[in-house]
């Protein structure tokens, strides 16, 4: 076995991970926030929030006049060495989602396999103006 071609590789596959930075970082904290997907239907919409590694309680929700701000803070689960590569960011985040005008302000929230859900309820489209109506909705079960 050749120990050159072995040194060769490893030295282009830490050339490779270090090409192309996964995270911004800047300050020697992580600037990132969690994925979400939006959908529309004709009761609701549905917020999903990718939150891997966090607990509910380590979540904060707030409903303003701005809309729907989700924040908190993941911590490295190494926090000591040398971090040669960053794909799973850590440290504070802030999401900020304006709400639909026809959305009525409630919320329903659950958090399950690291993923948070918020079902906002929209108005009904047979309610008179200025009086917002809720469509009410048991979650669904999962079956195991």
């Amino acid at each position: 076995m050749n120990i050159k071609n072995i040194s060769d590789k490893r030295n282009l596959l830490m050339a490779s991970l270090m090409a192309v930075p996964a995270c911004q970082t800047g300050d020697s904290d992580t600037d990132w926030f969690p994925a979400v997907d939006v959908t529309e239907t004709g009761q609701e919409y549905v917020v999903e929030v990718d939150l891997p590694g966090l607990k509910p309680e380590e979540i904060q929700l707030r409903v303003d006049s701005n809309g729907l701000s989700i924040s908190g803070q993941r911590v490295p689960k190494h926090p000591g060495g040398r971090r040669v590569r960053v794909e799973r960011p850590s440290g504070a985040f802030v999401r900020q989602l304006p709400l639909p005008t026809d959305a009525n302000g409630e919320i329903l929230a659950t958090f399950s396999d690291g993923v948070l859900e918020l079902h906002v309820a929209r108005a009904c489209p047979d309610s008179e103006p200025g009086k917002a109506r809720a469509v009410a909705r048991e979650p669904e079960e999962v079956a195991a």
